[in-house]
């Protein structure tokens, strides 16, 4: 039965690649989009873990303040003065409390201004820092591991991301140390200290900073609910959970990702219709083939088991072409969760699931041969020999 499948696939060879590509293009669309949310969530998840709390200006969404500060996407929408930052760094239900300044660019890449808490391995946002960290007055700076700058290297920060501006073209920064990989948002930066980056021109009074990364020194509500209700109840500042916003925002992308995926099914059904469809319409030109089988003593099972087994086959090709390109769509489309997230899209490798997912399709397939195995079924033998 294998056999005879096979030959009829390659006598029918431009019906047989028409019907694999419609059901791969099913299977390929519903793996990358699982890929791509899945890598999306992780991508976004890691940056925020290391940042308990932060803390914001008080304009603008929650979203927008997690997005800007955190993952270096788009404009910040408030700031937060620095007088109310030592009263952070006060506090005793505070652990640490880092200040970072952002806004401008070193060769399109974020360049933020923080103190030497940030890269204090205790404080969760560096893993080991080769070379110095960045000192106040001496225009050093820290790259991160996703960005082109080495130890030695110079460069000229772009002015709100402008590249060519020249507002700080006399402001020339050493690349003194680099950060090993996070994978996070981390990655993606340069960082200075904060005092070198209030004080770049254009950067007027340098009484505010962009955002606070934050940690309450106890999980207990007891402790962390009344320090986010005194942040969130004053003037100066709102306080944000990174890990419950993001959760927010891929619900806000899992409204598309779950239209995309109905729109994956929708294809994948019309080309399992299709294959059938198909076997259905080759049957014609197969009468004479089925009725020589019949009278040569094939029995009517044998016929009908043949064609399911060949309709199951060609779904099954799809479906593992579907799952290699939707693997290829996944990797393709990365950077684009790379420049929203911030951080290093990672596909993965094969899961378990996604053979399920071809087992499932393949016995799909087989169930669209019936029609197709029916009209073989009931070929008059003597009609189609004659």
């Amino acid at each position: 039965m294998l056999r005879m499948a096979l030959r009829s696939l390659r006598r029918h060879a431009l019906v047989s690649v028409l019907t694999i590509g419609s059901v791969a293009l099913g299977a390929g669309l519903s793996v990358a989009v699982l890929r791509l949310a899945q890598g999306a969530q992780g991508a976004f998840e890691r940056t925020a873990l290391g940042v308990p709390v932060l803390v914001a200006g008080t304009k603008g969404s929650r979203i927008d303040a997690l997005l800007s500060t955190l993952y270096h996407t788009g404009r910040t929408p408030g700031r937060v003065s620095r007088a109310y930052v030592e009263e952070l760094q006060r506090d005793r239900r505070v652990e640490w409390a880092i200040p970072i300044a952002l806004g401008d660019r070193a060769s399109g890449f974020p360049l933020v201004g923080t103190t030497n808490a940030f890269f204090e391995p205790g404080n969760g946002q560096v893993k080991a820092l080769e070379g110095r960290r960045p000192e106040p007055g001496k225009r050093w700076a820290v790259a991160g591991a996703a960005t082109p700058f080495r130890v030695g290297d110079k460069f000229v920060p772009s002015h709100a991301g402008i590249e060519g501006d020249r507002t700080h073209i006399h402001e020339m920064f050493t690349v003194v140390g680099r950060l090993a990989s996070t994978n996070s948002s981390h990655d993606r930066a340069v960082w200075i200290a904060l005092e070198d980056f209030l004080s770049l021109s254009g950067h007027g009074e340098p009484t505010h900073v962009s955002a606070v990364f934050l940690k309450p020194k106890s999980n207990s509500p007891a402790v962390v609910e009344p320090l986010l209700r005194d942040i969130n109840e004053s003037v100066e500042a709102q306080a944000i959970r990174p890990l419950q916003v993001v959760a927010e925002l891929m619900a806000l992308f899992g409204t598309a990702e779950r239209v995309l995926r109905i729109v994956g099914w929708l294809v994948l059904f019309v080309a399992v219709l299709s294959v059938s469809l198909s076997l259905y319409a080759l049957m014609a030109s197969r009468t004479r083939e089925v009725a020589v089988l019949r009278a040569l003593g094939a029995p009517r099972g044998f016929l009908v088991v043949s064609v399911m087994t060949e309709s199951a086959l060609l779904c099954l090709v799809g479906a593992l072409l579907g799952i290699v390109l939707g693997h290829v769509g996944a990797q393709a489309a990365s950077p684009m969760v790379t420049r929203y997230a911030g951080a290093a899209f990672e596909p993965g490798g094969l899961h378990a699931a996604e053979f399920g997912f071809v087992l499932v399709i393949a016995g799909v397939g087989g169930l669209a041969g019936v029609l197709p195995a029916w009209r073989a079924y009931r070929v008059d033998v003597a009609a189609g020999l004659e």
